[in-house]
């Protein structure tokens, strides 16, 4: 008689454990589960920060965005080398400094509008070029 209040005891433990058992396995599952949603979440990103103009259709303006890597730059032709720019010896231009910049020219139109109407007597509208 005293057998059978044990045997209920030690079944309602093995219960119990069988319980405390299968928390840790679901949780594991769980685990796994959101572990392999972030996987795919950083291989889209990735994906993502990995493009630039060079290998997608994102325009060069996108590529000096934090995370973005720029594409390497093209080999200029590989066999003979020449240098940029003007040919050695021939003259250089530039837009020479001027002594006075602030100094304007007004402009007026000349000749006859679309409408026949002569341009001369137009009223001054405050246009002026630098000279």
């Amino acid at each position: 008689m005293t057998a059978a209040p044990l045997d209920a005891a030690r079944d309602a433990l093995i219960a119990l454990q069988g319980q405390l058992i299968a928390m840790p396995a679901a949780q594991n599952a769980a685990l796994a589960e959101r572990a392999g949603e972030m996987e795919e979440r950083l291989a889209r990103l990735e994906r993502a920060a990995s493009r630039n103009s060079g290998n997608s259709s994102l325009p060069p303006s996108m590529d000096d965005q934090p995370g973005r890597t720029s594409p390497p730059c093209p080999e200029r032709g590989k066999g003979k080398r020449r240098n940029p720019g003007k040919q050695p010896g021939a003259p250089g231009s530039h837009l020479a400094w001027r002594e006075d910049p602030d100094r304007t020219v007004p402009h007026f139109p000349r000749g006859a509008c679309v409408c026949g109407t002569d341009l001369a007597a137009s009223a001054d509208l405050g246009v002026a070029a630098p000279v």
